[in-house]
């Protein structure tokens, strides 16, 4: 009996993960960046679990996650409150953020 292809490897990348809940791949790139998501190396490319993706996206909305827009927004305001300068644009943002979470 062969199993389905989604058991033998539950993993996607992340353009196919970003189609799969509705999002950019920006979008699961942070996800991954922050914790929210856990994803594995395979050469070059992240791979991320299917399962974990789903599930991710069933407990918090299909829609989980927030626009650059709103991701920067909140990123400045928590800066501001934390004594840090004001970026000048949403790349230093991202940036800072690379720095702080390895």
């Amino acid at each position: 009996m062969m199993l389905p292809p989604d058991i033998v490897d539950d993993r996607v990348d992340v353009r196919e993960a970003a189609i799969l809940v509705g999002r950019s791949p920006e979008t699961i790139r942070r996800w991954v960046w922050a914790g929210t998501l856990s994803a594995e190396r395979d050469g070059r490319r992240l791979r991320i679990s299917r399962h974990e993706l789903r599930a991710l996206a069933a407990e918090h909305g299909q829609g989980y996650g927030h626009t650059l827009e709103q991701w920067a927004k909140s990123a400045r305001a928590a800066m501001t409150e934390a004594g840090f300068s004001q970026p000048e644009s949403a790349a230093d943002l991202v940036l800072e953020d690379r720095r702080r979470h390895p």
